[in-house]
C-alpha cells in the first residue's frame, strides 16, 4: 500500500478521472460533495487543502480530500460546508482509518456528517443524526403517490392554495428551476447573509467567511451535466420573493441555501418554492433531492426517505476522541437534568431583567 500527499491543485486528469470512476461504487457516493470538483474548488479557496492519494500494486484505489489545520490535527473538506464526509474508495476496498491517520501526518480527526453505513467511521461516533430526502426516482407524481402514502397527503393542495392567494394579490408567479442571471444569484447571497445576520448574529453569516463566498461563487459557475451550481428562482408578479441555491450531482441535488421574503411568509413561498424544484428536478435527470442534517418542519413535509449520519472523531491514540466523547455526553446529560433546566431558566430571567 502507497500513500502519498497532494494539494487541491496537484489532482491532474488521470486522477480526476479514477476518482470519477469511483463514484459509481455506491448510492451514497452519487452526493455532489463527493465529486471531484467540489474538492478542486474548495483546494483553490484554501491552501490547506490536501488529498490522500491511495495506491495498491500500483493502481489508485482511493482518496481523502481533507484539510490540514495543524500539525495534530486534520479536518474533513470543506469543514461545517460539507454535509457528506469521508474518503472515495473503489469497491471492495477496506482501508485502516488509523493508517489514513498516520499517513496525513496527523493525530485527530473529526466528522460530523458521515454516512453511517460507512462503519469504518462509525464505530467512533459519539452522536447520530439524519439527512431527510425526497425520492424522485419514477418523476413528480411518482413521487407525489409515495408522499401521500407516508406523510401528509394535502401537503400540495395547500400549496397550490397559497400559489393561487399570491399571485392573486401580487401577480403571477415565475418559477424557474436553473436560473443563470448574476443579479439573481447576489440576491439569494445578500438575502440569506441577511437571514443569518437576523436570525443568529453577524458571527454566524457564513458568507462573510473569504473562502466560503468563493467557494460558493465557484459551484455556481459550474455547469456541467455531473456537477453543477443550482439557482432557482421564485418571483410574484416582477418581484423576487424566494430562491435557492444548492449543487447537484448527475442524479442528486443537495438542497443547501434557501432563502424568501420574509414579507411574504405568509403565502409560505419557501414551500412553494421547495414544490417547483420537486417538480421540475425530474426532467433534468434528479432522482433525488437531499435537504441536508436537520428536523426542520419543512423537511419532514416533503421527505419520503432519509440517510442515517453519525457524528465522532478518529486519533491516535484513542484516548483522544474517547476524552471528547465523555465530555459531549457530560455536557448533554448536564443540559437535560434539573440542573441544567434550572440554569437556563436563571439565564432567562437574568436576559428578562437588562
Amino acid at each position: 500500500m502507497k500513500f502519498s500527499l497532494i494539494s487541491g491543485g496537484e489532482l491532474d486528469a488521470g486522477l480526476h478521472k479514477a476518482w470519477l470512476q469511483m463514484l459509481n461504487n455506491s448510492a451514497i457516493l452519487q452526493s455532489p460533495y463527493y465529486h471531484p470538483k467540489y474538492t478542486t474548488i474548495i483546494g483553490a479557496a484554501r491552501a490547506d487543502t490536501r488529498i490522500l492519494v491511495i495506491e495498491d500494486a500500483g493502481e489508485v484505489i482511493g482518496f481523502f480530500p481533507h484539510h490540514k489545520k495543524n500539525a495534530f490535527v486534520a479536518e474533513v473538506i470543506g469543514g461545517g460546508l460539507t454535509d457528506y464526509q469521508g474518503p472515495i474508495f473503489s469497491a471492495n476496498r477496506e482501508l485502516s482509518i488509523k493508517q489514513m491517520l498516520a499517513a496525513m501526518n496527523v493525530r485527530y480527526m473529526g466528522f460530523n456528517h458521515m454516512p453511517s453505513d460507512r462503519t469504518e467511521f462509525a464505530k467512533y461516533a459519539w452522536d447520530h443524526s439524519r439527512s431527510l430526502t425526497l425520492n424522485l426516482d419514477g418523476g413528480f407524481e411518482a413521487y407525489i403517490q409515495r408522499l401521500s402514502e407516508r406523510r401528509d397527503a394535502s401537503l400540495f393542495k395547500k400549496i397550490e392554495t397559497n400559489e393561487r392567494k399570491l399571485s392573486k394579490k401580487f401577480g403571477p408567479l415565475r418559477f424557474c428551476f436553473d436560473a443563470r442571471d448574476p443579479a439573481e444569484f447576489s440576491a439569494l447571497l445578500a438575502g440569506k447573509s441577511n437571514q443569518f445576520i437576523r436570525t443568529l448574529g453577524a458571527d454566524h453569516d457564513i458568507f462573510a467567511v473569504p473562502w466560503i463566498k468563493t467557494v460558493v461563487e465557484g459551484i455556481n459557475q459550474q455547469k456541467q451535466a455531473d456537477f453543477a451550481g443550482v439557482l432557482s428562482t421564485l418571483y410574484a408578479g416582477d418581484t423576487l420573493i424566494a430562491a435557492h441555491f444548492g449543487m447537484r450531482s448527475a442524479s442528486v441535488l443537495h438542497y443547501w441555501f434557501p432563502w424568501y421574503e420574509t414579507v411574504f411568509s405568509e403565502f409560505s413561498p419557501g414551500l412553494i418554492l421547495l414544490a417547483g424544484c420537486a417538480r421540475e428536478a425530474p426532467a433534468t435527470g434528479i432522482t433525488s433531492i437531499d435537504l441536508g442534517r436537520g428536523e426542520q418542519a419543512y423537511k419532514l413535509r416533503f421527505a419520503t426517505g432519509h440517510i442515517d449520519l453519525c457524528e465522532g472523531a478518529i486519533s491516535s491514540p484513542a484516548l483522544l476522541s474517547k476524552s471528547k466523547a465523555d465530555y459531549l455526553t457530560l455536557r448533554s446529560d448536564l443540559k437535560n437534568s434539573r440542573l441544567g433546566n434550572y440554569l437556563r431558566n436563571l439565564k432567562q430571567k437574568k436576559k428578562a431583567a437588562l
